[in-house]
């Protein structure tokens, strides 16, 4: 009887455990999706924002760097400037900052600027701009959606942290001395027939006192060859309403 209660308890407590166990994934998987709509409900509010970030993709002898900043006040004033920095390939480092886009709004009127297509275009208000910072994104590493897509909510721009389907909470780290609460979870594009793509895990870094974006990591796209990866990192330092002179909204296109 003894043995058999022993069993019994034990069968119990293993019981208990899997189903505390369950609910803490089940808690965490709220907790970070609540966590990122509570950190894009920001966005979507904020008078006012400003950047500055980069961007490393790296793939088997391929490592490319970026820079970028960007700044916004609503309702419609908007810059997002993106340069190259390096590019290294076969073990070669080439200096990549002729790849230059720039992308700004003053009371409503969108300009783009990409220096190696030689293209400046116009776009008012009437017009498709949100499809003018989609075409930005192949040529920008998909930073001149990551955070627009969450200050120009109604926009419905396709920008990762949007694409983010399911999460978990990975608990807090500190970066570049910012405590943050670190999201993990996988996102993915849909074709108009629904059918997924891009399928990938993306992990986010929220700052705990402000949940603003401080970092973005995008892992290798789900059906790469063997041996093959594409990871993406981003790196940002954010500012919620930061004081902002007409002059950051303003560009020169240069004389050729």
């Amino acid at each position: 009887m003894a043995i058999t209660r022993r069993v019994t308890l034990l069968s119990i407590f293993a019981l208990v455990g899997t189903v505390l166990a369950a609910s803490a994934v089940a808690e965490s998987d709220n907790e970070a999706m609540d966590l990122l709509k509570r950190s894009m409900d920001l966005y979507s509010t904020l008078p006012a924002y400003a950047d500055s970030g980069t961007a490393v993709r790296e793939g088997p002898g391929l490592v490319d760097r970026w820079k970028f900043k960007t700044y916004f006040s609503r309702p419609r004033n908007f810059r997002f400037d993106f340069q190259g920095v390096t590019s290294r390939s076969a073990g070669l480092t080439m200096d990549s900052s002729t790849q230059h886009i720039v992308l700004w709004m003053i009371e409503g009127e969108l300009q783009s600027f990409n220096q190696q297509m030689r293209s400046h275009n116009t776009v008012g208000p009437t017009g498709n701009q949100p499809g003018e910072l989609l075409n930005a994104s192949a040529y920008t590493a998909g930073t001149s959606v990551l955070i627009p897509s969450l200050l120009f909510a109604k926009s419905d721009l396709p920008g990762s942290i949007r694409q983010i389907r399911e999460a978990a909470y990975a608990g807090l780290e500190s970066l570049n001395g910012h405590r943050c609460h670190k999201i993990v979870g996988t996102a993915a594009q849909f074709y108009p027939s629904g059918k997924m793509t891009n399928v990938r895990e993306v992990s986010v870094w929220l700052d705990a006192q402000n949940l603003l974006v401080r970092k973005v990591f995008e892992d290798t796209p789900k059906g790469y060859p063997a041996g093959s990866y594409l990871r993406l990192t981003i790196q940002l330092d954010p500012h919620a309403n930061p004081t902002l002179e007409p002059a950051n909204f303003q560009f020169t296109v240069p004389k050729e």
